[in-house]
């Protein structure tokens, strides 16, 4: 879509190959770091507020979701913005939600894309009008027309952008963007750029590609998978971030849709007094753990669970814990608050 360009930045971050030197693993405790403690002096508002424009008519289910997650994922509102249809879903879910057609008041992060359709699937006005809106919000993420990122960027909230939303992104954008495909989605983004990376490569190296992905895109990667990897572009002298946590029953419909809730939601509390300093890809790494940790614990669920000592065989295990049943997407949503305490209370 893009093409190729006699543009020297876009070509060279294309045809490079990534050189992969420093990686780090996430853990519990390092996942802890980006979870905002409630002060006496809180509200609503100073906790985090977090902006949703996911679901559809076709899809309202993944509104739902997203916006369960991130209302349960430490943070003081959730704003969401979508049809009719899913408003009243969404609200029936969750009536502690603020929900309209578009987004307004104050937003400290925003998710965006989930159950949303790309442009080969829109196939109804109201999709159509949907990603619209997506589109000139994420214009405003575009850095091919400034030379410094201070210059627009700073008076913007981190945005995740997922599924049906991947396809609108500029050419070029702010690290503060980041983006969460699985591996067919980037595959097509890559296609984009003119570049012919097939799904099957990238599960063969996701860390490889992740970085090649943000260095051409400018955003911050989280490339989905058994082994989630999370990389920023080169310039930033940032790692590469690995979550592990990613059992193999969270190929469930759905279980993205959470992810990109929570991830808003770390987003939304994220220290703001030193946006320069922020490191978003650790953010989006810890968001994929507390999604893995979650999804281990509802597959362990049984009405009688000591969770502290399932956490304390988590940090001593070597690989993550076996799974015990199947879950469901909703499944790790209610696990959340669990695990979201015990990881407070680990700070």
């Amino acid at each position: 879509m893009f093409g190729s360009t006699s543009n020297k930045n876009y070509d060279s971050l294309a045809s490079t190959p990534s050189n992969v030197t420093n990686e780090v693993s996430v853990d519990l405790h390092l996942a802890s770091t980006c979870l905002r403690t409630a002060l006496e002096s809180d509200n609503k508002y100073s906790r985090g507020v977090l902006g949703v424009i996911t679901g559809s008519n076709s899809y309202p289910g993944a509104a739902i979701l997203s916006t369960r997650a991130g209302a349960q994922s430490n943070i003081g509102m959730v704003r969401y913005a979508g049809p009719l249809r899913a408003q009243n879903l969404v609200l029936q879910a969750s009536p502690e939600v603020v929900a309209s057609e578009q987004l307004s008041g104050k937003i400290d992060a925003i998710t965006v894309g989930s159950g949303i359709p790309d442009h080969e699937h829109c196939n109804d006005e109201s999709a159509e009008n949907q990603r619209k809106y997506i589109e000139s919000i994420l214009a405003q993420y575009s850095n091919e027309n400034y030379n410094a990122e201070t210059q627009t960027s700073n008076n913007l909230p981190p945005i995740c952008v997922d599924a049906g939303a991947l396809d609108l992104l500029p050419k070029h954008v702010f690290e503060k963007v980041v983006l969460t495909p699985h591996a067919g989605e980037l595959s097509s983004l890559f296609a984009r750029y003119d570049l012919e990376i097939s799904a099957q490569q990238i599960l063969k190296n996701p860390v490889n590609y992740a970085q090649k992905a943000a260095n051409l895109t400018g955003a911050t990667m989280l490339v989905k998978g058994s082994t989630t990897a999370v990389a920023s572009p080169n310039n930033l002298r940032k790692p590469i971030y690995i979550a592990q946590y990613g059992p193999t029953w969270l190929a469930t419909a759905g279980s993205g849709d959470v992810l990109a809730g929570i991830l808003g939601a770390l987003l939304a509390q994220r220290e703001k007094n030193s946006e320069s300093r922020t490191d978003y890809g650790l953010i989006a790494a810890s968001a994929a753990i507390i999604h893995g940790i979650s999804a281990v614990f509802a597959s362990r669920s049984s009405g009688g669970n000591n969770y502290t000592q399932l956490v304390q065989d988590m940090l001593k295990a070597k690989h993550p814990l076996t799974l015990e049943h199947p879950i469901v997407a909703s499944d790790i949503i209610t696990a959340l608050p669990h695990v979201l305490g015990i990881l407070i209370n680990m700070k």
